[in-house]
């Protein structure tokens, strides 16, 4: 089936920041605001847009102390131009848009595009220049990098590695970046560093909301992030390779910050605190740095941002703060890659983020299914790091509905005999909870609750009933009185 216009128009946004911008102005879903100050007042604004489970763009210019056309933008991919649906649905979509990197596009190496409109080198690079945001009073410190692709190569072969990271501004030619050990950004890193040799990195602060998604997805080792944005867009990514170090980024990035990170030992500076996506400031100490040796950007350049927000606000549950859905979207499709049958749904309670909290709904078909789930789940790529609870529920419960997720917790789960308490797990050092001592020794380790609130297998049939209206006999009689009755108007 041809696709609509409208969809067309979506997908095109996709692959072309600017375009974005324009289709949501069309669709009423793109707030311009001119003025605001980038020390505290936008990193304001943006968490008060998080009160809309499905926020508008917002689109700051006119900055104080900067050019009118120097620009930030957030809640790109949190807008109804790619948030289309509710619930499992948009999950689903998720999922069919993932199925589509089992045929990744290679990207396509060219020589010109517009993020070479400006180039800077040696003594003009000044990363200063651009209306970096101080998001939260917290903060250590201006944060170029919350939306961004952080860009580097594996020296032993041709993978070339896009993670999203934070990145810190910290002056005209400074910037830390903060990965977490066991990134792939962190393995890279290392490897260069065991050589004596500094590593090369590529920092994109503006790209195509697919190249987003792409860098903070769960990619495996040897994957590039460039190739599934090509197969999400259908066709293939254009990078231009940097003067300075060759690594590859978007031809049609708004701002690439290029250099060398010289081993940790030889130079690091002190970090954040930042207030991350779990809601604390968690982590902050010295951090190797960016020497920065060229910065490329197009005219009337626009940094991408998405700073974290509390997990508590609507806006973060269908956001990319948190990408939430999405990384229910790769849990799922990994719970039925290792073999584990009868899932009926997978989703994030609010307020746990996009890890904390996973909910899994299974259609029970032989004993120990909910087990084998729930020790699956702990194991996938996806959810490995930095969880904390999985819940197993039955496929009555409607996992979207948090009060109905804790009635099968409270009704269905004995605490001693349907429990699995799993030590050693990864997590990282934005996890408030990491223990002081582990936090000093670098074991970012912890443990994780498995819940299963599922009838008892052998005894299911047993279970009692249900006290609940038949779905299909409510539904006849909501038809039959709706227009008749008020309340179910408004229901």
């Amino acid at each position: 089936m041809p696709e609509s216009n409208e969809q067309a128009r979506r997908n095109a946004a996709l692959g072309d920041l600017r375009k974005c911008l324009e289709l949501a102005e069309e669709m009423g879903e793109l707030e311009v605001i001119d003025g605001a100050d980038p020390y505290l007042e936008m990193g304001a604004l943006y968490t008060l847009s998080q009160s809309r489970k499905i926020p508008p763009i917002l689109l700051f210019q006119k900055i104080q102390g900067y050019p009118d056309d120097y620009r930030v933008v957030v809640n790109v991919r949190a807008s109804k131009l790619f948030v289309q649906g509710e619930g499992l649905e948009l999950v689903q979509a998720y999922r069919k848009h993932r199925r589509k990197k089992s045929d990744p596009i290679p990207p396509e190496i060219v020589t010109t595009g517009p993020v070479l409109e400006n180039i800077m080198l040696g003594d003009d690079v000044n990363v200063l220049k651009f209306p970096t945001p101080h998001w939260n009073k917290g903060d250590g410190g201006r944060y170029i990098g919350t939306e961004c692709m952080v860009i580097t190569k594996d020296p032993d072969s041709d993978w070339v590695n896009a993670g999203t990271y934070r990145v810190q501004v910290q002056d005209e030619k400074t910037v830390n970046i903060f990965i977490e050990p066991g990134k792939h950004g962190d393995t890279i890193r290392k490897k260069y560093w065991a050589r004596g040799e500094a590593a090369p990195f590529a920092i994109s602060v503006g790209q195509p909301p697919a190249m987003s998604a792409s860098a903070a997805s769960t990619l495996p080792e040897g994957v590039t992030e460039f190739a599934a944005a090509g197969a999400r867009l259908g066709r293939a990514v254009e990078l231009i390779k940097g003067k300075i170090t060759r690594i590859p980024f978007p031809a049609d990035s708004e701002i690439v910050l290029e250099g060398f990170m010289p081993p940790p030992e030889q130079v690091s500076m002190e970090e954040g605190p930042f207030g991350e996506w779990p809601g604390y400031y968690a982590s902050s100490g010295k951090e190797p740095v960016l020497q920065v040796k060229a910065i490329y950007h197009r005219n009337g350049p626009i940094i991408t941002g998405s700073p974290p927000a509390l997990p508590t606000h609507p806006g973060v549950q269908y956001g990319v703060a948190g990408s939430a859905l999405f990384r229910a979207a790769s849990l799922w499709d990994e719970l039925e890659a290792a073999g584990v049958p009868g899932i009926m749904g997978v989703w994030k309670v609010p307020g746990g983020g996009t890890r904390f909290i996973n909910v899994i709904s299974i259609k029970q078909m032989h004993p120990g299914h909910a087990k084998m789930a729930g020790l699956v789940a702990l194991g996938c790529g996806s959810a490995a790091y930095l969880g904390r609870i999985t819940i197993i529920v039955d496929d009555d419960i409607d996992i979207t509905n948090p009060a109905e997720v804790m009635w099968a917790v409270a009704t269905r789960w004995d605490p001693k005999t349907a429990t699995d308490i799993i030590d050693g797990m990864w997590t990282g050092y934005i996890d408030p909870m990491l223990l002081p001592e582990r936090r000093k020794n670098g074991d970012i380790t912890n443990s994780r609750i498995i819940i299963y609130a599922v009838r008892p297998y052998h005894w299911k049939d047993e279970f009692p009933e249900v006290n609940a209206i038949d779905k299909d006999y409510a539904a006849d009689i909501k038809r039959k009185w709706t227009g008749k009755l008020k309340f179910l108007n408004e229901a």
